[in-house]
């Protein structure tokens, strides 16, 4: 395959040039290219550059992404099997070209050239957690197709059927979520409570909170529930379902910061404007109107920073206090579901409750 040299807008992607090596030790100073591209010299010094510049990689183009004078970022096809038709991409944006889709512009005009040289898949990889690089990747129109573990990477691939046209973009509460998901999560007023992400010191009032008979009942807790358990749900599983942005998980605490319960929100996968709420409060906080707190606010910042249009909570017929709270807390109940929960292995019917993004108050 040739070396490509492409111009799309403004934005011109070449090969490295030793002259380039400056602008380029400037642009990898940027704490969140570290935090994403493992393997990276830190401090990058200009002695890192030139080494990249000059060696090169077999079988790899490494290439720059630049508006006239300035480095906007980097983008490289690797791993080429011209045999298999196969290879993959890669790219990165400097700080100050952010905002103005680059890397999605510059890897949408290789993967055409990769393409009209006769390849036939491009495939993407990213850590879980990069949102931003997973967006560039669906507005491309690379399919999403799995999590590679250990540690988790996004996998997707590409074929020139899939190429989206330039331009195209993505359901608002995708790219809404999106951000949202990449940074850390907020702590959020919910007076009388706070909601906050859960930590080690909420382990002892956890396994309390998940002992109790009435969330052992409606919730299809596995026991026992003891302390390893809670230390999983906080250390991996919360962490976990934040970065791949499929559900956020907030801890219930009181004036004392005391852990009182937990609240959730998670992005449905049949509509991603569709979002369905989750909580318990411990049995020593009940009555105080925690979980109606709770459930309003986290309503509230799920229609702002994930861009949802419908929350929904599911409880299982008979749990006539979680759909009090979800009335007291604006939802309106929809009706009956049947046999639409799974709790420890048995079929439930579900009353259904909604609340719109115009009837929050």
């Amino acid at each position: 395959m040739r070396t490509p040299e492409i111009v799309v807008d403004e934005l011109v992607i070449r090969p490295w040039r030793r002259s380039d090596a400056e602008a380029m030790t400037r642009a990898c100073q940027d704490p969140e290219l570290h935090r994403w591209l493992s393997g990276w010299p830190r401090p990058y010094e200009l002695r890192h550059a030139l080494e990249f510049i000059g060696t090169g990689r077999p079988g790899a183009f490494d290439l720059g992404i630049f508006a006239g004078d300035e480095v906007a970022g980097g983008i490289s096809l690797h791993q080429i099997d011209e045999r298999a038709g196969t290879a993959e991409i890669g790219y990165w944006s400097a700080a100050p070209a952010r905002g103005r889709r680059v890397t999605e512009r510059a890897a949408r005009a290789l993967c055409t050239w990769a393409f009209d040289e006769g390849l036939q898949r491009v495939d993407w990889r990213a850590a879980v957690g990069n949102h931003a690089s997973r967006v560039t990747a669906l507005r491309i129109g690379f399919r999403m197709i799995g999590i590679r573990p250990a540690p988790d990477k996004w996998l997707g691939a590409l074929t020139p059927g899939d190429l989206t046209a330039a331009a195209q973009d993505l359901p608002f509460p995708v790219r809404r979520s999106a951000r949202t998901f990449q940074a850390e999560p907020p702590v959020i007023a919910a007076a009388p409570v706070t909601l906050r992400r859960p930590e080690e010191r909420d382990i002892p009032a956890l396994v309390t909170a998940m002992n109790d008979p009435d969330v052992v009942t409606w919730f299809g807790v596995h026991l026992p529930y003891g302390a390893a358990e809670a230390e999983s749900h906080v250390r991996d599983e919360v962490p976990r379902l934040w970065d791949r942005g499929e559900e956020a998980v907030f801890a219930i605490v009181d004036g004392r910061d005391a852990y009182q319960g937990e609240v959730d929100v998670r992005v449905t996968t049949r509509d991603p404007a569709v979002g369905e709420v989750g909580y318990l409060v411990s049995p020593r906080a009940r009555g105080r109107g925690y979980a109606v707190a709770a459930v309003k606010a986290i309503s509230r910042w799920a229609f702002e920073a994930l861009g949802l249009s419908r929350l929904e909570i599911r409880a299982a017929d008979g749990n006539d206090a979680s759909v009090r709270v979800a009335v007291k807390a604006g939802f309106t109940v929809e009706g009956l579901m049947r046999q639409a929960l799974m709790i420890n292995g048995e079929r439930h019917d579900a009353r259904v409750a909604s609340l719109l993004r115009e009837e929050v108050v």
